[in-house]
This record gives structure tokens, C-alpha cells and sequence, in this order.
């Protein structure tokens, strides 16, 4: 027999995959899986207790952060995993970034993938507010290979310079040399990265330039022309697109060559 606390614990669940549920979309599906009747009211009761209890959890296991670190490279030997927090007047401890780079990740990305790495960053939703910033690379398969990452409570130059020197250490990148690092099209990560791998070669993500291109240069020829072009790994052929781009528009060309 199905239980209102039976019911209780498979919304968890919902609630967590997917918060934004609506209070119908509740009363429909209690109907149709648990042939039960339910008011609006008796689910938004139980949404806000779900909700509750699921965003509580993510602010225990903030408080826990040490012993995940420890379990970490009590588990991973030799990997490195870094807490920092900021203390307030009152002596209370607030997270202020969290990284964490596994020893056999680094060393699968030194002996068998290319030398590239992708830096990108993106918002943490939720309870718990903060953003991930991230180093990925490419394997002998050209699929995506996590390296590291780390949990800030803002993106800053503090924060990225941090991050990555812990990553050159890690690497042992030897200020760059032989390295590119491909990252958006924001000036400021530029120069972060500049100031720890002098040496590096930097190159922008295509997708973000495209994103300005196409401001400008719209319809489906340019797109598709420029797509050929980014995608070409034979020089030639690289050069054969960008000439058609250039007699379908000149500025057009002088745009992504000057990228």
C-alpha cells in the first residue's frame, strides 16, 4: 500500500532532479503513479519541505568540506585537493574555494593527451551559491578530458591565479612552453593567464568568436563557411575555405583572419 511518507521520499527525488516543478504537474503525477487525490495546498507543503531538507543537506556538507578533502586524498594518494576559507570578526568561517586536481587525471593528461587546455567557468545554482571554474582537455580520441577544477565563491583575478598555479604546479607546465590554452573571448582571463605561463600560446574559442561573427556576417553561407574553415585540420583546406570567404565578402574575411 502506498504511504504518504512513501510518496514523501520519491519527491525528493523529483524535487532535487528537477526543483522548478510546478504544484500541478505535482497533483497529476501523484494521480497517475499513486492513483492518489491531493490538494494544491498538500503540495506545496511538501514541495517547501523537500526543498528544505534538500538545500539544509547542501549547507551540512559545505560544513564538511575538510573531511571530503581528506577523504579525497585519502583515497587518491599524491593528488591535491585545497580548501580556503575567510574568517569574519565573529570567528565564524565562510567557503571561499575549493580545488581539487587528482594525480592519475594529471598524469593521464601528460602522457597521453595533447597539449591544449580549455579554461571555462560557469555559475552554481541553488542554495549554495558560488562558480566552477574548470581545465579541459583532449584525449587520442579528440573526447573531452577533465583535468581540474575548482569551486570559487566568485570569479576574480585572485581566484584564477590561484587556480592556476595550482595547475602549473600539478603539470609541471614549465611557465607554458610547448602549451596552448584556449579560453573565451575576455581580455582579463588573458592576462591572468599570462602572468603565471608567460610562455603559453593562447588562442580564443571558436564558438565565441562565431557568437560575435555572426552579428555581423549573418545568413547560412557564413555560417557554413565559417564552420568549414574552424573545423579544417589540413592547412590547405583551411585556405580554401577562407577564399571563399573572401570573395563572398572581404571584411568578412579580414574579421576571422585578424581572430
Amino acid at each position: 500500500m502506498v504511504t504518504p511518507e512513501w510518496i514523501r521520499r520519491h519527491y525528493i527525488t523529483e524535487i532535487a532532479n528537477k526543483p522548478k516543478v510546478k504544484l500541478k504537474e505535482m497533483i497529476t503525477d501523484i494521480i497517475q503513479r499513486f492513483r492518489c487525490v491531493v490538494s494544491i495546498g498538500q503540495c506545496r507543503r511538501e514541495n517547501k519541505w523537500a526543498k528544505d531538507l534538500i538545500e539544509g543537506k547542501m549547507i551540512e556538507h559545505y560544513a564538511r568540506i575538510w573531511d571530503y578533502a581528506q577523504e579525497l586524498l585519502r583515497s587518491n594518494p599524491c593528488s591535491t585537493c585545497k580548501v580556503c576559507v575567510t574568517v569574519n570578526p565573529n570567528g565564524i568561517n565562510y567557503f571561499h574555494r575549493f580545488y581539487i586536481g587528482f594525480k592519475v587525471i594529471c598524469e593521464g593528461w601528460k602522457r597521453g593527451c595533447r597539449r591544449v587546455i580549455s579554461l571555462d567557468e560557469c555559475f552554481l545554482k541553488g542554495a549554495v551559491k558560488g562558480e566552477l571554474l574548470t581545465a579541459i582537455g583532449r584525449d587520442a580520441n579528440n573526447q573531452v578530458y577533465p583535468i581540474a577544477w575548482v569551486v570559487v565563491d566568485v570569479e576574480n583575478k585572485p581566484n584564477w591565479t590561484w587556480f592556476l598555479e595550482l595547475l602549473r604546479d600539478d603539470l609541471y607546465l614549465d611557465g607554458g612552453r610547448g602549451l596552448v590554452v584556449i579560453s573565451d573571448q575576455r581580455k582579463g582571463l588573458l592576462e591572468y593567464v599570462k602572468d603565471i605561463l608567460p610562455h603559453v600560446e593562447h588562442k580564443n574559442c571558436v564558438r565565441h568568436i562565431y557568437a560575435n561573427f555572426r552579428k555581423t556576417f549573418t545568413g547560412l553561407e557564413y555560417k557554413k563557411l565559417f564552420w568549414a574553415a574552424s573545423e579544417s585540420c589540413i592547412e590547405s583546406d583551411f585556405k580554401r575555405h577562407m577564399e571563399s570567404i573572401k570573395s563572398l565578402n572581404p571584411s568578412a574575411y579580414e574579421y576571422m583572419m585578424s581572430k
